[in-house]
């Protein structure tokens, strides 16, 4: 008997089945599914992230410092002697701006815990809100949610439903339908993991380079888990379906729509290697039967839970230790610049008058979240957070998830690839998403909410 027609036959064996369908459905039960607790619809995952935060409270700001401060040591020392292999390496070898960040939310995270220094650093509204607000949220999230991802990732869903909407992509992205499956690593996994899937494809020669942008600018979205960090922080986890289904609806329209616009229109069709030919479904298949074959597949070959749960807590402390300092710099110098200077009201004031035009609830306070997405997708909820309208908050969390060109992390990882391309390219898709979306993002709003 051939691959091919093990493969088949393995499709077919029930025992082959259960193991793609329960931990599927068990995934989709846990991230997708809403359930009403004490009146609030929210998602298992959310409850169990809130329990670790209120659990761990009193430690937290204790293991914020001491993270924050190994992790730009032992950046410095991996540098200093230059390891870049292991574990060590894995976790803290990286280039100098990255290093440079790392040490400037080290200190920041210093002076926040002991309170010292210029106030405009530690304050309520910069450090504090970093510091004792976001971090902790961050840190409990992805610790609840880590270890269950590869209820997602590892059993098929994701080539399962890749395969089915693959059809489209050509149709309505001009892609190949292999896009599906970079789409579905992002949504259901990380952003980063589905755009690292589309630089490696490109370099094989499986994408042309304007492909491959497109791919990663359009479908590289925030998983789920992050998606519920940005519903709790604009405080809407109780609408997170309507939330989470806005975003899907609007990205397609995006993703539709700005791959037949500049920039991404005038990126050259070339490709880094020999163009490599195809097909998702072959011929002769159904999308159906060829779906559950590749997704019972990937069941089969799905690693033991200890090797998972080993890839787990290295990938937890990677986002722990490269996402805390990181994100405690980034975020930290933007509320300062957003607090202390009129910077952020003169970049965004065309887009208050885009959003008074709208007739958007507290336009002025919404603006700057508006285009600080663009140093970090977290930012815009942080800002916008203290707003009181829901549609304007429901808004800004749409649009902070659907720009996603953000420089601490997918447009750092578009830049250092092999997809030539350069920061103002990137700028501009960001901007494109950003014009697009807000009209889209206030229909829906006032269609789910009113």
């Amino acid at each position: 008997m051939n691959t091919q027609q093990t493969e088949n036959a393995t499709a077919h064996n029930p025992i082959a089945i259960l193991r793609f369908a329960l931990p599927s459905l068990l995934s989709l039960l846990l991230f997708l599914v809403p359930f009403s607790i004490d009146g609030s619809s929210t998602i298992l995952v959310a409850v169990l992230a809130g329990f670790l935060n209120e659990e761990l409270g009193p430690i937290l700001p204790v293991l914020i410092l001491l993270i924050a401060t190994s992790s730009a040591a032992l950046a410095v020392i991996c540098s200093w002697r230059r390891i870049h292999e292991g574990l060590l390496g894995t976790l803290f070898w990286v280039s100098w701006p990255w290093l440079c960040l790392r040490i400037v939310g080290s200190v920041v995270a210093v002076l926040v815990f002991f309170e010292i220094g210029p106030e405009v650093v530690w304050g309520m509204n910069t450090g504090q809100t970093m510091v004792r607000q976001l971090v902790p949220t961050v840190m409990t999230l992805f610790l609840a949610v880590i270890f269950l991802l590869p209820l997602m990732t590892e059993y098929g869903i994701m080539e399962f439903v890749g395969v089915l909407v693959s059809g489209l992509f050509r149709i309505l992205f001009r892609l190949p339908g292999r896009g599906a499956i970079d789409a579905m690593a992002s949504w259901l996994g990380a952003a980063p993991l589905g755009a690292l899937v589309t630089t490696q494809q490109y370099e094989r020669g499986h994408y042309n380079r304007r492909e491959a942008l497109s791919i990663i600018s359009s479908f590289s979205l925030a998983s789920v888990a992050f998606c519920l960090l940005i519903a709790s922080i604009l405080d809407i986890t109780h609408i997170f379906l309507q939330f989470y289904g806005s975003v899907a609806l609007v990205s397609i329209v995006l993703a539709t729509i700005v791959c037949r616009l500049p920039p991404l229109s005038e990126v050259p069709t070339t490709y880094h290697c020999k163009a490599q030919t195809s097909e998702l479904v072959p011929t002769g298949e159904s999308a159906w039967s060829w779906a559950l074959q590749q997704a019972v597949n990937k069941a089969a070959r799905a690693e033991p839970w200890p090797t998972q749960l080993r890839r787990s807590a290295i990938k937890l402390l990677d986002l722990w230790f490269g996402l805390i300092p990181t994100v405690i710099a980034i975020g930290t110098v933007a509320l300062i610049l957003a607090e202390y200077t009129p910077l952020f009201n003169w970049i965004s004031f065309p887009f208050r008058l885009y959003l008074e035009l709208l007739a958007v609830p507290e336009a002025a306070a919404a603006a700057p979240s508006m285009v600080v997405g663009f140093a970090d997708m977290i930012l815009p909820a942080v800002l916008g957070s203290g707003i009181d309208s829901e549609l304007t908050r429901f808004i800004i969390a749409g649009i902070s998830v659907t720009q996603v060109i953000y420089m601490s992390e997918i447009g750092a990882l578009i830049l250092r690839s092999k997809i030539e391309t350069t920061i103002w390219q990137l700028a501009g898709i960001f901007l494109l998403r950003t014009i697009i979306a807000i009209p889209l993002f206030v229909l829906l709003g006032h269609l789910l909410l009113d």
